[in-house]
């Protein structure tokens, strides 16, 4: 499913080279990380919202970024049975390739503002925050 969302060519700040696409006919680009197929000319964004064909190549718009961070109670999450009692650092990004109409998070989820929603991530920051919160 392509969208057209020829909002920017200007590469974020947050970009990063992607994975899981290949160059396609007509100067396209699809992307392969889900069943959509997303077919995107320069400048498109995939239905997930955070990929983005940016001058031929695929770019990850939300890399080392999130959407928010919470310290969660294991039980919550599919690893309840995991360290029963302890808790579990939870984080996200912004994007979703589904539509689901009874999402709570869609004004996350479909945001075309993410740079408003998110904050710094890095991979190292992360695991060093779940660290310091014991989790």
């Amino acid at each position: 499913m392509e969208r057209d969302l020829n909002d920017s060519l200007k590469t974020p700040e947050s970009a990063h080279p992607a994975r899981w696409w290949h160059a396609i006919a007509d100067a396209r680009i699809q992307c392969d990380l889900c069943p959509r197929d997303c077919r995107l000319h320069d400048g498109q964004r995939g239905a997930c919202f955070v990929r983005q064909n940016i001058s031929g190549e695929m770019v990850l718009t939300t890399y080392g970024r999130s959407s928010g961070f919470c310290i969660d109670p294991i039980e919550k999450k599919p690893l309840n049975h995991f360290y029963p009692g302890s808790s579990i650092l939870s984080f996200g990004t912004a994007g979703c390739n589904l539509a689901c109409k009874f999402c709570q998070n869609w004004d996350i989820s479909k945001s075309k503002d993410m740079d408003r929603l998110l904050d710094a991530a890095s991979p190292e920051g992360i695991a060093a925050a779940a660290a310091a919160y014991g989790a």
